[in-house]
């Protein structure tokens, strides 16, 4: 065998071995290069923007451990129109007093009609009737643009250390329509007694309300109006 013939074998065992080097080498650049692309595609190292917060419901309850803290709930969860946490600033079945058990009461402004004093007979917290969420859910289903705004005067309450009363007055403005006249005033006395909590925890709850008109001399709507109107 010549060394010419043996030359030239080995250059074509070298082609043959470079081919099959440079084709497995593509094999491999092609499947990195997929892989590239479907990183690049399933975006996986891009920056995403932040989605901005839920304004489905923007009150917070704080437990009610002060009759101010409680008042501050009751008017949050009113101009939020948030029925759920509003019933919450009431005593309910659930509510232990450790006493014999307390039922949450409304006693409307004097001289209503006898239908629209009737209303007011079987009102409620946690009822059949539920008249306390019933009212603020209608409300809040009313077509409206301008946010309902609850005044409260003064709150210092008088307390002992498991009961409380406030007098004080109040101003509602009201989203435009939803009864004669868009704004409500007048004055409330509530009682409040202290609870032991589904939870275990101390709070304080509305165990009754009654309402007044203004003294201010000038005719006005009353809370008591604005109840018998969402509720008829």
């Amino acid at each position: 065998m010549s060394n010419e013939w043996m030359s030239n074998e080995y250059q074509v065992m070298c082609r043959r071995a470079l081919l099959v080097r440079n084709h497995g080498c593509a094999r491999y650049s092609f499947a990195t290069m997929v892989a590239l692309v479907t990183l690049i595609g399933c975006d996986l190292f891009s920056t995403r923007a932040p989605e901005p917060p839920s304004n489905a419901n923007t009150f917070i309850w704080t437990p009610a451990t002060t009759v101010e803290i409680l008042m501050s709930n009751f008017t949050g969860a009113l101009q939020a129109f948030d029925a759920s946490n509003y019933i919450r600033a009431f005593i309910t079945s659930t509510d232990s007093t450790g006493s014999a058990p307390k039922t949450f009461t409304f006693t409307p402004v004097a001289g209503l009609d006898p239908s629209s004093r009737s209303i007011f007979t079987n009102w409620s917290v946690d009822g059949p009737s539920e008249s306390e969420r019933a009212w603020l859910a209608k409300l809040s289903t009313l077509p409206h643009t301008e946010p309902l705004s609850v005044t409260l005067g003064a709150i210092a309450p008088v307390q002992t250390p498991n009961t409380a009363s406030l007098t004080t007055s109040y101003t509602i403005a009201l989203p435009s329509g939803v009864i004669a006249s868009d704004t409500v005033r007048g004055s409330f006395e509530m009682q409040f007694v202290l609870v032991t909590t589904e939870q275990g925890t101390k709070e304080w709850r509305i165990v009754s309300w009654s309402d007044f008109p203004s003294s201010s001399g000038t005719p006005s709507a009353t809370w008591t109006d604005l109840k018998v109107k969402l509720s008829s």
